[in-house]
């Protein structure tokens, strides 16, 4: 039976501006969100800057079927093949290739309809062949069977506790000036099999993705996610597959009671976004940094036994930063991006982003190499779908970052982007990225 306990606590507040004294900023929202077909994926706006968004990010359906979509995608998933592409780690040059072929439509791509993409003519030239894995990970790159990973539950299961704060609705402070907008939040925490208090362990902050809260992972609130999340951390705990890790799930959504935001992406007239849809939609990942930095480290890991000893020091989370992961899928993606690695990566030295960037380059890059240039990133998982709508923004972003950053980023070294061969934006998809971080995180 697993355990579920709830923690009632108030965070530590300081004002908008960080313990760092490093200003709340506003930053630019030039964010990247080119789709397959060229339009923007859902093409709503934000009030504050009208910038295109990513689509929203959760699926209805069940984690069991490998072929499912999200219920805002553009695209349907396409068909099982007869002859499904052999699994491999793809390295930089095999993605390079695969991509292409999307592109070119002899893989089956996203159009702005939903349909598939009418196959192209044969190249004329003949087909170079994929280079081999050079990931020295064993990540799954293959769906069709990737419910293996988590159908059944453990013997020895780790536990869930929940625990309630107060903090600042930053995004909503900066966008319309005001100020002491305060909200209630939740976020949930769970511990592996055998928890002592008395050693320490690593931490992997996980997010959601747009219209989910903070149970997506890790309760079972209607859906099957939790329990599929939960079988698949118990399960790479008992197999030793991953260091001994707390796994924290947060929500960057800060909506006060009583105000009325819609956050669903479906709705609308003709299957389209409702007409109420979150006018701050693309502001929360961008603001979540504050709470990340002022409230949430603070509570969790003044509780909870990791490598900062309890010690919620900015020195201490600062010192202890090889021991911290950051990782999310969709806009949980863009948020990992936006606020993790351009305003936290002092204190996170893991990342995982799981379909699409949506962040603005060459601020990303004046960042890294600016403000963090003393702070290196020790990992960076990158995975996506050959199917799904966000593949384009994310390839465009960490190839230029390959390209651009070499000194920071090293295809094979500590970076890595698995394709999943028919892979649309769905959660049998995203629970593989976290199995395949999870192999790669805090290790030497």
């Amino acid at each position: 039976m697993r355990s579920s306990t709830g923690t009632t606590a108030t965070a530590p507040r300081t004002s908008p501006t960080t313990s760092t004294g490093r200003p709340g900023r506003r930053r630019s929202r030039r964010c990247r969100t080119s789709s397959g077909t060229g339009r923007t994926p859902a093409g709503w706006t934000s009030r504050a800057a009208r910038t295109p968004i990513p689509p929203g990010s959760s699926t209805s359906t069940t984690a069991c079927s490998s072929s499912s979509s999200s219920r805002d995608a553009p695209t349907r998933p396409r068909p099982e093949r007869n002859a499904p592409m052999k699994a491999q780690n793809l390295s930089r040059k095999n993605f390079l290739y695969l991509a292409a072929l999307a592109s070119a439509g002899l893989l089956a791509g996203c159009s702005g309809s939903g349909e598939k993409d009418e196959p192209s003519a044969p190249a004329a030239t003949e087909e170079p062949a994929a280079e081999e894995a050079s990931y020295p990970y064993d990540f799954v790159t293959k769906l069709r069977k990737s419910e293996e990973l988590y159908a059944t539950a453990s013997k020895t299961p780790g536990t869930v506790e929940s625990m309630t704060y107060t903090c600042h609705s930053y995004a909503l402070e900066a966008v319309d000036g005001t100020s002491d907008v305060m909200v209630d939040k939740t976020l949930y925490v769970y511990l592996p099999n055998g928890y002592d208090p008395s050693k320490q362990y690593d931490i992997l902050y996980l997010m959601h993705g747009t219209g989910d809260k903070e149970g997506y992972w890790l309760t079972t609130d209607g859906n099957n996610k939790g329990t599929s999340t939960l079988n698949l951390l118990d399960s790479m705990h008992d197999q030793g597959l991953c260091e001994d890790t707390i796994v924290v799930t947060p929500t960057y959504y800060s909506i006060p009671e009583g105000m009325d935001i819609n956050i669903s992406m479906s709705g609308g007239e003709d299957g389209g976004l409702p007409e109420d849809s979150d006018p701050y939609a693309d502001e929360w990942p961008m603001y979540f940094w504050q709470e990340i930095r002022n409230d949430i480290i603070p509570l969790v890991e003044a509780k909870y036994s990791t490598y900062a000893g309890g010690d919620v020091s900015e020195e201490s989370i600062v010192a202890s930063r090889d021991h911290r992961a950051f990782a999310g899928l969709s806009r949980g993606s863009m948020t990992t991006v936006n606020s993790a690695m351009m305003h936290c990566l002092d204190y996170f030295a893991w990342y995982g982003c799981f379909s699409g960037v949506w962040a603005d380059f060459d601020e990303f890059k004046s960042i890294l190499e600016g403000e963090f240039a003393d702070f290196d990133v020790k990992y960076w998982y990158n995975g996506n779908g050959t199917d799904d709508f966000a593949l384009e923004n994310h390839q465009e972003f960490v190839e230029r970052a390959l390209e651009e950053m070499p000194d920071r980023f090293k295809d094979g070294e500590n970076y890595s982007f698995v394709l999943f061969d028919g892979g649309v934006h769905a959660y049998n998809a995203w629970i593989v990225d976290l199995y395949n971080s999870l192999l790669c995180f805090f290790k030497s």
